[in-house]
């Protein structure tokens, strides 16, 4: 008897998620790096300087009518961070920046992510950067097409709390650095 019910329920549920629609699991998507881009922009002397790393990938489980059931894990080759200025890569490069020599990768990694209405979304986690690790909150919009999918972010972040160009001041280079994600996938 119990056998039966327990059979009748599992039944009912993969009927219920087929009829609706909602897959039983989040689903995993695979980036398309080809059409997708992981930029920033600093400040330098009062001037932006943008940049972007050629060499990142994402690993993104996620089902946005339960996006609670969801995964990012996110690993960027610290040493791919490009401006197209050979005096600037070669600062990103050095120590006192990236340090892609001792850290080569920056791991962003989500513990919750949550929906917030009107395709917004907020990964909330940690982000490592030359080891030094925080808590991060990545809010992004999501764009759903079928089995393709856009996510677009901008954020800032502080350079100095992960001592990426300490030697510098803020005079000079500033703080606050604009990382924009923009992020093609399917399923």
């Amino acid at each position: 008897m119990f056998r039966k019910n327990r059979l009748t329920l599992m039944t009912g549920i993969v009927a219920a998620a087929l009829v609706t629609g909602t897959p039983a699991a989040a689903s995993s998507w695979t980036v398309d790096t080809s059409k997708s881009s992981l930029t920033f922009v600093a400040t330098q002397n009062g001037s932006p300087v943008e940049g972007r790393f050629a060499g990142w990938n994402a690993e993104i489980t996620l089902d946005p009518q339960a996006p609670e059931t969801g995964r990012i894990r996110a690993v960027i080759d610290t040493a791919s961070a490009a401006t197209g200025q050979g005096q600037v890569d070669q600062t990103l490069a050095s120590a006192a920046w990236f340090d892609p020599a001792s850290h080569p990768d920056a791991i962003f990694e989500s513990g919750s992510i949550t929906a917030l209405g009107d395709n917004r979304y907020e990964a909330a986690g940690t982000l490592t950067i030359k080891g030094i690790v925080r808590e991060f909150a990545l809010p992004f919009t999501l764009t759903v097409e079928g089995d393709s999918a856009r996510a677009q972010a901008d954020v800032s972040l502080a350079r100095l709390v992960f001592g990426i160009g300490s030697d510098i001041p803020e005079a000079t280079v500033a703080n606050d650095v604009t990382v924009r994600l923009d992020i093609v996938a399917t399923r």
